[in-house]
């Protein structure tokens, strides 16, 4: 059996909680997120892996600095030492949003690390591992730009450039797979939005909407052994009563609290020479996010209530967030100096915010990063009860989108 790992969404630099760590110099979230990465890397080590597939989005954002390159190129190095070949699929945080400009894991291409391949474009790859050959299609996220550069999809609507993507990126597909030899173990490894799967932190599934998406029976009916995916937070795999497996592994560690009861990790698997596949999901350490409801009753003691609350949670070591209701005569009542001083197991408190109970109870936003930007906008028409201007304001943000990407269309350039 040829064993690999299967790793995506990093996103360091991610750093929306917490403080400077007078030891390291370092953000403390960035010293997570960097645990978090090596403790994979480790794990991937001592199972002796054979290949290792990277879905995408190492960091926030596509121009890194120096400090969080070091540190994802720290881990690249070990998995490059050890004779593992790495895939680095390119993902949405990591494409530039210029034409002609490289993306952020360019540069271990240009600098021809040992056993690592980058993909920028849909390429087959052949990988030479210790126990044989692996093809694998690698799929980067496909960007709108590339195809807006053309004269024919200038006056085009979003939606109707994002059909022209999706079709296109199925047609990419097949011709790669029909260069697939029989008896050679197949994975696909993409950074891509599927139908059907299921956003972090809430029930929202994928729809064909802002960014260009991929039909799940399309996935089903393709010739692959394993199909590895990243962009999605959650983990899950979308085929899991079929012999296919097609896997998100999900991010490696909670980018806010919308994913603060997804359990995180990445996937290790192994493939035999037919290509029958096993694989397991290895959740890892990361730190805890934690909301805290809290309904104060009337009250003659409002602090001592609030307090017995708090103590109902394990706090230790977690990023924590306080909602409450109550009166505003208990409001008024509530020591929270005491309060804070409840709260100080806690690794950081990002808040406490008042909810009154003269009002209907406040939607919570479950707004995440892998949200399209329609997506996230539909949710934030609901949370703020604007649906009966809800075409309007989508047809205005489709109109600016628009716009704003004619601004930055250059005048020439190639298809993928």
């Amino acid at each position: 059996m040829i064993k690999f790992m299967h790793f995506a969404d990093i996103h360091l630099g991610v750093e929306n909680y917490g403080h400077i760590d007078s030891q390291t110099g370092l953000h403390s979230r960035l010293n997570d997120f960097i645990k978090t990465l090596t403790a994979a890397v480790d794990i991937g080590l001592e199972e002796k892996v054979d290949f290792a597939l990277f879905c995408g989005d190492a960091y926030k954002n596509n121009n890194p600095n120096p400090t969080h390159q070091r540190e994802f190129a720290q881990q690249l190095y070990r998995l490059s030492q050890a004779g593992i070949p790495t895939v680095l699929i390119n993902g949405n945080h990591d494409n530039p949003l210029a034409f002609g400009r490289a993306s952020s894991l360019d540069i271990f291409q240009t600098l021809n690390v040992a056993n690592i391949y980058v993909v920028t474009e849909p390429t087959l790859l052949t990988l030479p591992t210790k126990k044989g050959n692996i093809q694998v299609v690698g799929i980067p996220w496909p960007t709108k730009n590339q195809y807006l550069l053309k004269e024919e999809y200038r006056d085009s609507d979003l939606h109707a450039v994002n059909k022209k993507i999706q079709l296109r990126l199925m047609k990419r597909i097949t011709e790669l797979t029909e260069q697939l030899e029989e008896n050679i173990p197949k994975i696909l490894a993409g950074h891509l939005t599927v139908a059907e799967a299921v956003f972090s932190g809430s029930e929202t599934y994928a729809l064909l909407g802002s960014d260009p998406s991929l039909s799940l029976q399309f996935l089903k009916d393709s010739p692959f052994d394993y199909i590895a995916l990243g962009h999605i937070h959650r983990y899950q795999n979308l085929n899991s009563d079929h012999k296919l497996p097609i896997v998100y592994c999900g991010s490696m560690d909670r980018i806010n609290f919308g994913e603060e009861k997804d359990e995180k990790g990445f996937c290790i698997g192994s493939i035999d020479e037919k290509g029958r596949v096993d694989y397991e999901f290895i959740p890892l350490p990361v730190r805890k996010m934690l909301t805290l409801n809290i309904k104060i009753e009337d009250s003659a003691e409002p602090t001592k209530d609030f307090i017995a609350e708090i103590e109902e949670y394990d706090l230790k070591a977690a990023l924590v967030r306080v909602s409450y209701e109550a009166t505003d005569e208990a409001n008024q009542e509530i020591d929270f100096k005491k309060v804070r001083e409840a709260l100080k197991e806690a690794f950081l408190v990002t808040g406490i915010s008042r909810n009154t109970t003269r009002k209907a109870p406040v939607k919570r936003s479950t707004l995440s990063e892998e949200m399209n930007l329609f997506t996230a906008l539909k949710e934030y028409i609901d949370l703020q009860n604007w649906q009966n201007w809800d075409k309007d304001l989508i047809s205005y943000a489709k109109k600016l989108e628009q716009e704003l990407f004619r601004e930055e269309v250059p005048s020439g350039g190639d298809e993928i």
